[in-house]
């Protein structure tokens, strides 16, 4: 089980209260999917998971915490020093103390506000946080973690009695405010829980405005990087068995059920209003959120199955969830069309066409051409006449993978690609230049548009007919395209052409997957995970071993090497110069080493500036330029190790 359309997303987090360990099953299945979180959002036991998330916990760690909590143990006794009521009849202190069972809690909704204290589920929380910052805290450092510390940007949402508004904190609001004091806020249930006063705020529960807060991301438009995920959220929703609901016993009951219709409608209203959000349904049965005493090992274990098995259907039926409505999503620049067209082939069951004046994009797509030709996809190219020696090899290229080259010499049918047409899944990534901005390029304004059967079928018809002259259908027919053993020296003498690497000594080398690895790069690109992840699935049906050396045996009797990653030590310092994509896929999937060319004695300086911790690399869907990947880099350093490593045989 993978995902092919949510590799970066944002997380939201329905509050649920005790059904938080749902969310683990979810949170589990969802990595195990290759699912990463560019930023989190939770309410009430939601944001318990989100907070947790943001710090950097792993399925494990989320897992085992919330499978041994004792919810019970986080309620105390309301404090009357936290009470909200100003004014108290005396005569319902004294009734209070000769009161018990459904009167009792009716008196002491009256006098504290709510039925418990939640300073306990605070401490829980902090403790959790405590230990998953650890290791990148600032030594010395003390106090509760704040927002600015987390590894994921995080927002947590509770409800503002004061102003009637949601209070949402942030790394960008509340940089310097503690998470444990929001979550806690976050999940003050109204009667179960005291209200919170938070300055001049009295607060409660999140879920009171919005239990599903995807509109927590709705304020990002101003920062840098806000399109990084192409709309992309998936919501986790706690859906409790509507057979169990029944008639409310007493007066605390009605109010607690009042509550919770308010709750669901206002989220099903939400969610109908915000289009780019994906909602994965988690069944919870007659589990209640304020069931704190009915929570054992076996219903937090039922839960979390729960969880896992209904992200594992959405993965399955993903495509159709993400290509529901293609024209919701404005695609932009070279990254993005890269990204469609990696997805669309990874879809991919019958054929594959490519129409523009260059094929320039095998050089970034080429593990994903690769393991279609390998499927049998009938690759059709329709492009102009070669110009350079560059575009020459790309088409040799091409034909060793089995594709039908066609040259033509007027102009071409269109500019983009199609998948599967004649079929019923058919499908058409298709480009358009955008020069209103001066100065702009094809590369970050290039107007990109995705098409599918279900939402074009007009324009799918007549993509069709402009390809039927050039194309004959055919039958699949798997090639094998086979992995062989590629010697050391054989790359050594390749990446030695290089002007950085003529004199260096090269070795091939485990390297641990850690922060004592440095990279120059900011981000990585979700084309390029994607491709890391198919190329290692591939790997593994072949039976070989991920990190050993390979190269495929093409038709005509030449090889194509998989590039190792390459480092280069600098002092006592290891430096990542290529292969950023798979060091972050290894680190993401736990993965404690690489096999990779280590080259030590190079003169030249490196290609840009501020090298940092391997952790710190982020993960972008939206078109990213050269400059912005990198801090103050010299092109005419960059070491272009795929160019010497698959040199041309003219």
């Amino acid at each position: 089980m993978a995902t092919n359309y949510f590799a970066h997303c944002w997380g939201v987090f329905e509050g649920g209260g005790v059904r938080a360990a749902a969310h683990a099953g979810a949170f589990a299945a969802a990595k195990s999917a290759g699912v990463t979180f560019g930023r989190v959002a939770g309410t009430s036991g939601g944001s318990i998971v989100a907070a947790l998330v943001a710090a950097g916990a792993t399925p494990q760690f989320l897992t085992e915490e919330l499978g041994q909590l004792d919810f019970a143990s986080l309620l105390s006794s309301p404090s009357e020093a936290r009470t909200v009521f100003t004014k108290l009849p005396i005569k319902w202190r004294w009734a209070r103390r000769i009161s018990s069972g459904a009167p009792r809690k009716i008196l002491d909704l009256a006098t504290y506000s709510g039925l418990h204290d939640s300073e306990r589920l605070e401490a829980w929380v902090e403790d959790r946080l405590q230990k998953l910052v650890q290791s990148r805290r600032t030594p010395g450092t003390v106090g509760p973690v704040t927002f600015s510390e987390l590894s994921i940007p995080l927002h947590v949402v509770a409800t503002d009695l004061s102003t009637r508004r949601p209070r949402v904190w942030s790394c960008e609001e509340t940089p310097h405010e503690s998470v444990a004091h929001a979550v806690r806020c976050s999940c003050s249930i109204p009667f179960f829980f005291q209200p919170i006063s938070h300055g001049s705020s009295l607060l409660v529960d999140g879920g009171v405005l919005s239990n599903l807060p995807a509109f927590a991301f709705s304020n990002l438009g101003g920062l840098s990087g806000s399109r990084s995920v192409l709309s992309r959220v998936l919501a986790f929703r706690l859906v409790e068995d509507a057979n169990s609901v029944r008639p409310p016993k007493d007066l605390a009951e009605f109010g607690a059920a009042l509550a919770g219709a308010a709750i669901d409608g206002a989220t099903h209203i939400q969610s109908q209003l915000q289009p780019h959000v994906h909602t994965i349904r988690i069944p919870t049965g007659t589990v209640r959120s304020t069931d704190f005493s009915g929570v054992d090992t076996a219903v937090r274990t039922k839960l979390y199955l729960a969880g896992r098995q209904a992200v594992r259907q959405f993965i399955d039926e993903e495509r159709l969830t993400a290509r529901s409505n293609p024209a919701a999503v404005a695609y932009r620049g070279f990254d993005e069309k890269m990204l469609l067209l990696v997805q669309e082939l990874l879809a991919c069951g019958q054929s594959f066409f490519a129409v523009g004046r260059s094929t320039y994009w095998l050089d970034f797509i080429f593990p994903s051409l690769l393991a279609a030709a390998r499927r049998g996809i009938q690759i059709s190219v329709i492009t102009s006449r070669y110009s350079d020696l560059n575009e020459q090899r790309r088409q040799w290229l091409l034909g060793e993978l089995g594709a039908e080259v066609v040259v033509l010499e007027g102009p071409l049918p269109f500019d983009g690609f199609a998948f599967d047409i004649d079929e019923a899944r058919s499908s058409a990534v298709l480009t358009a230049s955008d020069r209103s901005q001066q100065g702009a390029s094809d590369f970050e304004h290039e107007r990109v548009r995705l098409y599918t059967r279900n939402s074009d079928p007009v324009l799918l018809d007549l993509l069709t007919e402009k390809l039927k002259p050039h194309w004959r259908k055919r039958a699949v027919e798997v090639r094998a395209l086979p992995y062989s053993q590629c010697a050391d020296i054989k790359l050594f003498g390749l990446l030695r052409k290089l002007r950085m690497y003529s004199d260096a000594k090269l070795r091939m080398t485990d390297v641990d997957v850690c922060d004592d690895v440095l990279v120059l790069q900011q981000a990585v690109k979700e084309f390029k995970v994607l491709q890391i992840r198919t190329h290692m699935r591939d790997l593994e049906n072949h039976g070989v071993d991920y990190f050993s050396l390979t190269e495929i045996d093409l038709p005509g009797g030449h090889g194509s090497i998989v590039t190792p990653p390459v480092l280069e030590r600098v002092g006592d310092r290891l430096i990542l110069i290529d292969g950023n994509t798979r060091f972050f896929h290894c680190l993401a999937s736990g993965i404690a080493k690489v096999r990779a060319v280590v080259v030590e004695g190079v003169e030249e300086k490196l290609p840009a500036s501020d090298p940092r911790p391997l952790s710190t690399l982020k993960l972008v869907s939206a078109t990213t330029t050269f400059r912005n990947m990198y801090s103050d880099a010299d092109r005419s350093l960059v070491r272009r190790i795929d160019e010497a490593a698959h040199p041309f045989p003219h």
